[in-house]
């Protein structure tokens, strides 16, 4: 586990293994197990449970919202993992569905709903999230 930075009180599990550089806001949930790359930027009030990965140098928004049960209550064994790839920035207030890839460098608008993966590059928004704008380069 590496060096980071808790700005207040915040639930970060002893099994989240949280990298270097991390910057982590008020009233967070990290859950077991989770994987939090170097740079990332959490804001406050996020929930972050079981299963969920994020790469380096990511953005989460405050108030972002991360399922891992897509049928409550069932067995932890049927729980999808989520995976946000390098770079990605996910907008304030925004819900990620359990099972779905957010790819490098994309972009999700604030207070969207992601149901689906999202390529690498793209911005998505609105409620259920979808493309508004396709990558032109590599990220």
């Amino acid at each position: 586990m590496g060096t980071y930075k808790s700005w207040g009180i915040s639930n970060i599990y002893r099994t989240a293994r949280i990298d270097e550089g991390v910057n982590i806001g008020w009233f967070c949930e990290i859950g077991d197990f989770v994987k939090i790359g170097k740079n990332v930027r959490i804001g406050a009030f996020s929930f972050i449970p079981r299963g969920v990965t994020i790469e380096d140098n990511c953005f989460i928004g405050p108030r972002v919202t991360f399922t891992n049960d897509r049928y409550p209550p069932s067995p932890q064994e049927e729980w999808l993992p989520t995976v946000i790839k390098k770079g990605a920035s996910i907008g304030a207030a925004c819900t990620i569905l359990c099972g779905v890839t957010i790819g490098e460098g994309s972009l999700i608008g604030a207070g969207s709903v992601v149901t689906k993966n999202v390529p690498a590059g793209e911005t998505w928004c609105g409620t259920p999230a979808r493309r508004i704008r396709r990558s032109t380069t590599p990220p």
